[in-house]
């Protein structure tokens, strides 16, 4: 009897969590059967950036961009149809900043705030606009202690990792939102007369895939300002 009792509520609970409009989350696949992706492959936040598109759409083909060959007078180049995806993630900025929050009695800094600002963007792959300029930022308070300045390099350096996983987390419930696939949809259905309507992005240079994250980090203990220097 108290089974059945358990059965019962259990379904009315159900009943009512879908009349409400709950819906257990679950992977949300992205529009598009492929992406290029130009947030540089070496660090630690494109990989994390790839493993998570991965997660959300597994049949999806990242095509990673390839370095350009110079252009010969007269060669006629051919572009493979496998090479080109049909968006691309783009990153448009990235800035890192420290900042003196506290000072103790004798004037040395007490605590950091660390500040990451990333900026992306979706197109198809002729620029139109898919997601335009996107900025999420984060921030994390930071104890100083002057007396274990490479000990505190690492805690920071351990900082904007934690601040790039929560990046990375916001940046996928964007490109895995309705209005993305709805924008994607409404490109693919457009004609090539309304193609001249659609809202392009200027080309950007993708970033360097050769600095190390650590070395991107603002110091804690950056040189002094000369007094003159002009002088």
């Amino acid at each position: 009897m108290n089974r059945s009792i358990v059965r019962v509520l259990l379904g009315l609970m159900t009943v009512l969590l879908a009349g409400c409009g709950f819906k257990m989350q679950g992977v949300t696949p992205m529009p598009f059967d492929s992406l290029n992706i130009t947030i540089p492959q070496n660090s630690q936040f494109g990989a994390d950036v790839r493993r998570a598109i991965r997660a959300a759409s597994p049949g999806i083909v990242i095509i990673e961009p390839t370095a350009a060959k110079p252009i010969v007078p007269g060669e006629k180049r051919t572009i493979d149809p496998k090479t080109i995806a049909q968006a691309k993630l783009e990153q448009v900025s990235e800035v890192r900043t420290s900042r003196i929050v506290s000072l103790n009695a004798r004037g040395k800094p007490e605590e950091f705030e660390l500040t990451l600002v990333y900026t992306f963007r979706l197109v198809t792959a002729k620029n139109q606009i898919i997601l335009p300029n996107t900025t999420l930022s984060a921030a994390r308070a930071m104890p100083f202690d002057e007396r274990v300045v490479q000990a505190k390099e690492g805690e920071a350096v351990t900082l904007y990792r934690d601040m790039q996983k929560s990046l990375v987390s916001r940046m996928m419930r964007r490109l895995t939102a309705p209005d993305i696939k709805q924008r994607w949809d409404e490109i693919k259905a457009s004609t090539p007369a309304d193609e001249e309507n659609v809202e392009t992005a200027i080309p950007i240079q993708a970033p360097a895939d050769n600095l190390p994250t650590p070395w991107q980090n603002p110091s804690l203990t950056p040189l002094p300002i000369p007094v003159n220097p002009g002088g």
